[in-house]
């Protein structure tokens, strides 16, 4: 390993993963260990929260920016995703995120959406909320539990603990 350009991820399945240091940058849960470090220091980051899928996933969009900043996306949205993006980064949701572009598939996006809330990559956040806004576009209730397989509305309960778990959900109904 090049310790001068490269970084190694290890993520929560034992996988380790040899990346370039410039993809790393946009990731803020690391951005601590790469100022600190000298350059030519071995780094090896442990990801205990996100599995080899889901960083595929993940390092598929950090590669593709990996020497440019993504483009803030306009919030709320106010037309179909694919007219608000990159087309690179509607490829992306529709390639990598859905599979075979079907919106009924979007486990990986789920997937996606838990790491990097862990690792806090914003603009992929916001590209992956954008997405399942997206998804739920001129929707009724009935079409998206049917979307999300959900057979009934979450109790009080169940939505106070997602939003224990997705504290930027709470932002966004306040």
């Amino acid at each position: 390993v090049d310790w001068n350009t490269k970084v190694v991820v290890e993520t929560r399945d034992k996988k380790k993963f040899e990346i370039d240091r410039e993809c790393v940058k946009m990731v803020h849960l690391f951005t601590e260990f790469l100022e600190d470090a000298e350059e030519g220091t071995q780094i090896e980051l442990p990801l205990q929260e996100v599995d080899s899928e889901a960083f595929r996933c993940v390092y598929a969009y950090l590669d593709m920016y990996r020497n440019k900043e993504p483009e803030k996306l306009e919030k709320p949205l106010k037309d179909d995703l694919k007219n608000l993006v990159s087309p690179e980064d509607w490829a992306y949701v529709t390639q990598t995120l859905l599979e075979d572009g079907d919106e009924k598939k979007h486990d990986k996006l789920v997937w996606t959406l838990k790491a990097i809330n862990f690792m806090q990559i914003e603009p992929l956040r916001d590209l992956c909320c954008a997405a399942i806004a997206n998804m739920l576009r001129g929707k009724g209730e009935k079409e998206i539990m049917e979307l999300f397989n959900l057979n009934e509305p979450f109790t009080p309960e169940e939505e106070e603990k997602l939003y224990q778990e997705y504290e930027w959900l709470r932002e966004r109904k306040d």
